[in-house]
Order: C-alpha cells, then sequence, then structure tokens
C-alpha cells in the first residue's frame, strides 16, 4: 500500500502489525527527513529544503510490488511527501512486515535506494 497522507499510513501500520502477529518475526521501519545539507559532487553543501516531484508516486506501487516478490515480504506499506520539503519535513515513511529481519533490512534498502533515483 502506498499512501499520500502520513496519518492514513500510520493507521494502517497499527492494524496491519495487529493482524499479522504471530505471522511476522519483525516490522523494520524507516523514517527520512529533510536534512540541512546535501551533497554536490561528493562535497557537503548547505540545503534549504528539497523538492520531490509527483513522479515518484508512479513508481512506488512498482518498487513496493518488486520489493514482496523478490524478498518474499508478507507487506509494505510507504508514504512519501511531495512538493518542496523544508528541513526537517518527513519525507518518507516504509514499513516492511517480514517473516525475518534479514529479508526486512535487505528490503528495505533495496526499497530507499529505488526511491532516491526519483529524487
Amino acid at each position: 500500500m502506498v499512501f499520500k497522507s502520513y496519518e492514513e499510513y500510520f493507521e494502517s501500520l497499527k492494524k496491519l502489525a495487529n493482524k499479522y502477529k504471530g505471522k511476522i518475526g519483525c516490522i523494520v521501519e524507516f523514517n527520512g527527513f529533510v536534512r540541512d545539507y546535501d551533497f554536490k559532487e561528493r562535497e557537503k553543501v548547505p540545503a534549504i529544503g528539497l523538492k520531490v516531484s509527483e513522479i515518484v508516486f508512479e513508481k512506488l506501487r512498482e518498487i513496493r510490488e518488486k520489493a514482496v516478490k523478490n524478498f518474499d515480504l508478507i507487506e509494505v506499506i510507504i508514504y512519501h511527501n511531495v512538493g518542496f520539503l523544508k528541513v526537517g519535513e518527513r519525507i518518507a515513511s516504509i514499513a516492511v512486515f517480514a517473516r525475518h529481519r534479514w529479508e526486512a533490512f535487505e528490503a528495505l534498502k533495496f526499497i530507499i535506494e529505488e526511491i532516491k533515483k526519483y529524487h
């Protein structure tokens, strides 16, 4: 599931955690925020925010489905913000529901790396 509302993401996270009790070994969650710096050509530079295009939503479902299939996950939910985000604002939240922690961590890394291609 992919959400444009953090509140809907968070409610879904709670419901799914309850739904999958006894089936999941872990839920690994990531929360990304806009930093006050970025890297340009390997050099740290100040930043006032981050511009995130709506195009990211075109790719999220595909990335999610690929992760579920490739890592044999129980569920993945993703929230992603768009527009110009100021320093400190939430960019994304991702929850991976898995049988084992190694699947969850590997899948989360994959999802983040794929999403970053569209920032």
